[in-house]
Order: C-alpha cells, then sequence, then structure tokens
C-alpha cells in the first residue's frame, strides 16, 4: 500500500517511481560486470564504471530492504537572450528539475508512514531506471520515460520499505529507435552510432561543453547552440515530439550580465536578482567552461 501511495504522491509532483528488492543491487554489480567484459570503453567510461560507482551498502541505520529511483520532470529547456555589444543572441539552456523540493517531500511522506531512506549517488541510476521498468534507453543512450520524454533527472534512495516484488527485466531500448536514426542524423559530432547503443562520449558534445580547455580542433564552430550540455538529439527524437514545447523564458541576460560571465565572475559577484533569474539553469555549475561557451555562441551567430 506505502509503494502505491508513494508513487501517486509522485505524480502529484509531476514525477513518476519505481521500487526494487535490495537484492537487485547484486544484479546491477553483475551485469556492470558483464557489460565491462564485453564492451570496449573509452578513458571517460572506464572512469565511470570503475571509479564512479559503488555497489557495497553504505553504513545505515536502518536496514535497507529496496532501492527507490524518482524520475524527476524538469521543463526541455529555457530560451535565453544574450545581449552583448549592441547585439541580441538568441540560445538555449538547459533547466534543471527541483532536486530539493523532490528530495523534501518524499522524505517527508516516507518518514511520516514510519519509514527510513538514504540517498545514493553511487550507482548507475539511468540503468536502474531501465531495468525496474520506469525507463527506456534511447539509441542516443538517453532515458525516455512515457508522458515526461526525456525531460527527467534521476535521484535514488536506499530505504527500508519492503519490497516483495518488483518489475526487474533486462536492459532494454525503444523498439522504434531501430528504424529512426534521427538522433545519429542530427548528433552535430557524430558521437552516436548506428550499430550500437553506447556513444562515444568522449565526442559527445553535452561532455566537451562541459569540461574546461579549449574546444577540440575537429568541433565544427557552428555548431554551438547551447550554454552548457547539447540539445540536438533530444531535439530530434520522436519520443520527444509531445513536450518538444515545454520550455520556459526567455530569459535575458543584460549587456553586463554577459560580459561578466564572459570575464568568468562566479555567483558571488552577482546581485541577488540575477541569481534569482537563473536559479534552476545551474549554468555556475560549468563555470570554468561557460566563458568558452557563451563566447562560441557569439562567433556561430555573429555571421
Amino acid at each position: 500500500m506505502i509503494i502505491k501511495m508513494l508513487k501517486e504522491e509522485a505524480l502529484k509532483h509531476n514525477d513518476k517511481i519505481e521500487i526494487v528488492s535490495i537484492e537487485r543491487l547484486k544484479d546491477l554489480k553483475t551485469e556492470i560486470e558483464e557489460f565491462k567484459s564485453h564492451n570496449e570503453l573509452n578513458g571517460f567510461q572506464n572512469w565511470i564504471v570503475n571509479d564512479l560507482y559503488d555497489f557495497d551498502l553504505p553504513s545505515l541505520d536502518f536496514i535497507a530492504k529496496s532501492i527507490i529511483i524518482v524520475a524527476l520532470h524538469h521543463p526541455f529547456y529555457a530560451d535565453v537572450k544574450l545581449n552583448y555589444q549592441n547585439k541580441v543572441y538568441n540560445t538555449k539552456c538547459l533547466v534543471r528539475s527541483d532536486f530539493h523540493g523532490s528530495k523534501r517531500y518524499i522524505k517527508d511522506f516516507v518518514n511520516l508512514q514510519g519509514y527510513n531512506l538514504k540517498e545514493t549517488k553511487s550507482i548507475p541510476l539511468k540503468r536502474l531506471a531501465v531495468q525496474s521498468g520506469l525507463a527506456v534507453y534511447g539509441k542516443n543512450n538517453i532515458t525516455y520515460i512515457d508522458g515526461m520524454g526525456s525531460n527527467l533527472s534521476y535521484i535514488a534512495f536506499y530505504t527500508d520499505i519492503p519490497c516483495f516484488e518488483d518489475h526487474w527485466r533486462p536492459v532494454c531500448h525503444f523498439e522504434f529507435c531501430d528504424k529512426c536514426g534521427n538522433c545519429v542524423k542530427h548528433c552535430p559530432t557524430g558521437a552516436i552510432k548506428k550499430d550500437s547503443f553506447l556513444i562515444d562520449n568522449e565526442k559527445c558534445l553535452s561532455c566537451i561543453n562541459e569540461s574546461a580547455g579549449d574546444f577540440p580542433h575537429w568541433i565544427p564552430k557552428n555548431i554551438h547552440h547551447t550554454l552548457y550540455d547539447c540539445l540536438r538529439c533530444q531535439e530530434h527524437c520522436p519520443m520527444n515530439k509531445s513536450i518538444i514545447n515545454d520550455k520556459i523564458g526567455p530569459i535575458t541576460f543584460t549587456e553586463e550580465e554577459t560580459s561578466m560571465l564572459l570575464d568568468g565572475k562566479g555567483p558571488d559577484d552577482f546581485p541577488e536578482e540575477f541569481l534569482a533569474k537563473i536559479s534552476n539553469l545551474g549554468l555556475f555549475d560549468w563555470r570554468d567552461a561557460l566563458p568558452r561557451n557563451i563566447n562560441a555562441i557569439i562567433q556561430a551567430n555573429s555571421n
């Protein structure tokens, strides 16, 4: 009953939830080991599976019986206008999910029912979402959920809520991906492969846009369209057709604000009004790369 109630509570916040037995932690570990042995991974992928993931239960003040995986809604993107040197540059920015608000309502609800939970960030959340039955993979290695498309982020919790039955399944992808190819065609850097659901994330513009330093020389100068990350494969995905206009904005940056971002200024340098305006954009998570990205957008749209 509590699982049903928790799912209903999540829907009130435009989120979706699934729950699996804590025994699935062993399954996840086994499957990641098999994945490593059957795929040729690049350096970034090896770092993820070898250093980022940890399948050992942390010290808890309760007996973990299940894992809750939560898909948090967020708008597809924000329209952004950059004022700079008497010109306006139109671009886009990702919008963050309300992690703080979602964690709060989930914790309050679970505690009210007499149970406990502890967030975990060390397990493969996308794979957990897919194998729990909550989501499916797309060919771009992004996950999709009915009614949400790819407009989502994940959080997961260990909890002492009993789970006597779950909907665990093998990793699966959306069947339409086998005959579509839109994401392969529109990927600006060729990171998505025709014959694989494992993308080359070292070539992915999302990864490059969030790393400091100069852009690789092979990056076309006209492909820059977001303040960080990339939206091209998701914009052209049929699974996002119903949510493509789920956006906010326009959010306008003044000449002074744009100049400060280009100068590498951080949140401590900006007035509260500006910080409130961009609070759900997550800009300063990528502070080291942001000036370079904005410059690239300006240059790509200056001709």
